[in-house]
């Protein structure tokens, strides 16, 4: 369910206490972004009319919003904000205020930035991801992309690296598509929604703005909650949204192999401790230490390095 009312007002009267999986906004940021065409040195055609900027109080704003968002979370659910610099201090005020706990501060490098001549370019974003309590676990899905096991061409790890807490991703380019101020890039939406949800899940938006959120959810396969204020391009992109086939996106995602170290973390018996080294022993007759650690770690589903301490310890 999308409404055309402001979030704070209308999640009062429509969303329940704790019945929210996973919770993607990107406020205004009160910073008058009606006037960015001029700093970006873009036209305006494209740009819907009556975006609706922040009310000037923007402190009280993120508490009001925020207390509402915290409400409705479930107990182990998840909370992305999308925030530039200018009032992050006001967000991080309302979440010391509900005790609310930033697992990460993500940041988002983007493409192209504010051009600039007196002060650094400013080209990122903040993504902060919170929960309601640390002790309580969360859902985060880390093989959503990679497998623990894929390397990049240099014996990398293609997991590491994707699940580092500087994203690089472009905004897209839409120089012909009428849009709401500045539009997220779907897959910065996708990681969100993939490592942070699983299917059927509820994801909230309360700043609807281009849908984006709202478009990617449905293709995962998602339910969707949410608010727009502005009536233009509420009108606009609903119309849009309620087209989109349910889980139409699955079948783009890549199939991630499975794990080759499926035992990674279990406790080891010692039973398959004295298994691990006979074997050893036995294969160190013809291999080389390090042929045989990849062969008992494809045999036992383990990591190499959980082969390794087994052998020292021995």
């Amino acid at each position: 369910m999308i409404w055309n009312e402001d979030c704070i007002e209308g999640s009062k009267k429509y969303i329940k206490d704790k019945s929210i999986d996973l919770i993607i906004c990107d406020p205004p940021f009160g910073i008058n972004e009606t006037k960015f065409e001029k700093h970006y040195n873009r036209n305006d055609f494209n740009i819907i009319d009556g975006y609706v900027e922040a009310p000037n109080d923007y402190n009280k704003f993120t508490l009001d919003w925020l207390t509402q968002a915290k409400r409705i979370l479930k107990d182990n659910g998840s909370i992305y904000i999308i925030s530039g610099w200018s009032n992050l201090h006001s967000i991080y005020n309302a979440i010391e205020k509900l005790d609310l706990f930033e697992v990460n501060h993500i940041i988002w490098k983007f493409n192209f930035g504010v051009a600039t001549t007196k002060k650094w370019v400013s080209s990122h974003y903040h993504i902060l991801y919170l929960t309601k309590d640390k002790n309580i676990k969360t859902i985060f899905n880390k093989n959503s992309y990679f497998s623990d096991d894929e390397k990049d061409k240099n014996n990398k790890s293609l997991l590491y690296k994707d699940m580092e807490d500087v994203w690089i991703i472009n905004k897209e380019y839409s120089s012909n598509q009428l849009k709401n101020q500045n539009k997220l890039p779907e897959k910065l939406i996708e990681k969100i929604i993939l490592y942070s949800s699983n299917e059927k899940d509820i994801i909230c938006d309360f700043f609807m703005g281009n849908f984006t959120t709202a478009m990617v959810a449905k293709k995962l396969n998602r339910q969707v909650f949410g608010f727009e204020l502005n009536k233009n391009s509420y009108d606009y992109f609903i119309k849009i949204f309620k087209n989109i086939e349910t889980g139409s996106g699955l079948c783009q995602l890549r199939i991630v192999p499975i794990n080759k170290n499926i035992n990674r973390g279990k406790k080891i018996s010692e039973e398959e401790r004295y298994s691990i080294l006979n074997d050893f022993k036995k294969l160190n007759e013809t291999k080389s230490k390090k042929e045989s650690i990849d062969i008992l770690s494809d045999k036992y589903k383990r990591g190499n390095f959980s082969i390794i301490n087994i052998l020292k310890i021995n």
